[in-house]
């Protein structure tokens, strides 16, 4: 099996660190291209209900500036220097904008993070890996949240 282009979508918590390295070591191992993400909320659809001294239209651009520069940095210091990859912020909802990316682009594989179901809202609305899951038909690998107690040391 050949992979030639593979999505990462990133949610910048401190997951995204082992997401990025499992996705570089897969485009290394393919001599795969990667394409990097992260959405921001789109906060028009917050309006209603969040109120702030900043403009929304403001506040929606500092999120994606600082997301920009935030996955900059994960991307140059845990993708691998003879990976190929490009980085993308856009402005959505995770689950919608990560379906039509691997449309899009016809991506061949999908790498994302899973989170514990400790998350009020992943109870309630599930999660955006459970929900792609559905969704998209290429290959989807999740990486779950690193936990201390999952290794035993037999020394």
């Amino acid at each position: 099996m050949q992979m030639r282009s593979i999505l990462v979508a990133i949610d910048l918590s401190e997951l995204s660190s082992r997401v990025l390295g499992y996705a570089s070591s897969l485009a290394l191992a393919w001599q795969a291209r990667l394409l990097v993400v992260h959405v921001v909320y789109d906060l028009a659809y917050f309006t209603s209900i969040y109120h702030t001294d900043a403009s929304l239209p403001a506040l929606q651009q500092r999120l994606e500036a600082e997301a920009y520069e935030h996955l900059e940095a994960l991307c140059q210091s845990y993708i691998d220097a003879q990976v190929s990859y490009e980085t993308l912020v856009l402005t959505d909802r995770p689950v919608v904008a990560i379906h039509e990316l691997v449309r899009q682009h016809a991506v061949e594989c999908l790498v994302l993070g899973a989170h514990s179901t400790d998350k009020m809202e992943h109870q309630l609305f599930g999660s955006t890996a459970e929900r792609l899951l559905h969704q998209i038909s290429c290959p989807i690998f999740i990486i779950p949240p690193y936990k201390e107690s999952t290794f035993i040391s037999h020394g």
